[in-house]
């Protein structure tokens, strides 16, 4: 014996899935062209001079002498649209006396701001700096 709850989910079921599957095969797909595709072009801010420019400004912290391995920081970098750094952050939370010397390094720094579709906007990077042993 069966339970009529069943019957009815069964039915119900059917019919959900049968109008969700129905589509008018009738309209054709629009044609691409160039008057009707946008294209969204970016690119990302640079650091002028590149890092060569970042690691110039760097300085160690003065207890490098306990490093025995390298220090890689990921700082997370707000540049505006008029390429001037507006924000700083680091994914870890250890460390506090590199990501302190790498924050100065970043924001002496000038970077070509970041562009969409030809013009400035603020854009968030991520950047490596590597703090090298001894």
């Amino acid at each position: 014996m069966s339970h009529p709850f069943s019957y009815t989910f069964l039915i119900g079921l059917s019919i959900l899935l049968l109008s969700c599957s129905t589509t008018d095969k009738t309209k054709s797909a629009p044609e691409v062209s160039k008057e009707n595709v946008k294209v969204v072009t970016e690119t990302t801010p640079a650091i002028i001079g590149g890092f060569e420019a970042l690691y110039q400004q760097l300085t160690y912290p003065s207890n490098r002498s306990q490093q025995t391995s390298s220090i890689t920081l990921q700082a997370n970098i707000l540049v505006s649209s008029d390429g001037k750094v507006t924000q700083v952050s680091f994914d870890q939370d250890k460390y506090p006396k590199y990501k302190q010397a790498a924050r100065e390094a970043i924001y002496a720094v000038k970077f070509v701001p970041g562009k969409r579709n030809g013009e400035a906007v603020d854009m968030f990077i991520t950047i490596p700096i590597q703090f090298n042993a001894r």
